[in-house]
This record gives C-alpha cells, sequence and structure tokens, in this order.
C-alpha cells in the first residue's frame, strides 16, 4: 500500500533524486518527453480554463439579453475553439 504524501515532499524528494551538482548550477535530468508532456499539460490546462471564462461571459450575457428580448434565448452557442 502507498503513503499519500504532499506535493511538496514529493518535489523535495524528485529534486534529491534527479539533480546533479555543479559549480553553481543545479541541473534535472528530465527526459525531452517528461517535459513536453509537462508543458502540453499547462497548455491545455490554460485552454481550458480560458474557454470556460468565454463561455461564463457569453452565457450571462445571454442571460441579461434574454430579459430585454425573449427571442435572445433561442440564440444557438458559437462553436468553440479545439
Amino acid at each position: 500500500m502507498s503513503r499519500c504524501i504532499s506535493l511538496e515532499e514529493y518535489l523535495e524528494e524528485f529534486v534529491e533524486e534527479n539533480t546533479q551538482i555543479a559549480d553553481e548550477e543545479i541541473s534535472l535530468i528530465v527526459p525531452d518527453a517528461e517535459a513536453q508532456n509537462l508543458g502540453l499539460f499547462f497548455i491545455y490546462g490554460l485552454a481550458g480554463y480560458i474557454e470556460s471564462v468565454r463561455a461564463w461571459r457569453e452565457a450571462n450575457a445571454i442571460d441579461s439579453e434574454a430579459d430585454d428580448d425573449p427571442s435572445a434565448s433561442r440564440r444557438e452557442p458559437k462553436e468553440f475553439i479545439n
């Protein structure tokens, strides 16, 4: 059974296991695939967040227009960016 650890503990263990001491620098040993996956994770997360904010704004704009114009609630939503 695995023990649950905090993110801080995990990162400390990762740094201890995957670092090489240099004169004035610390270099991490991270394969290119892991770095690419981490970058894609952040990109998809940011894109999802932006899309949810945009959808929320459009929903609120449609709701406020629906109070003034009954036909506004029948508008179709704009296509999402994939």
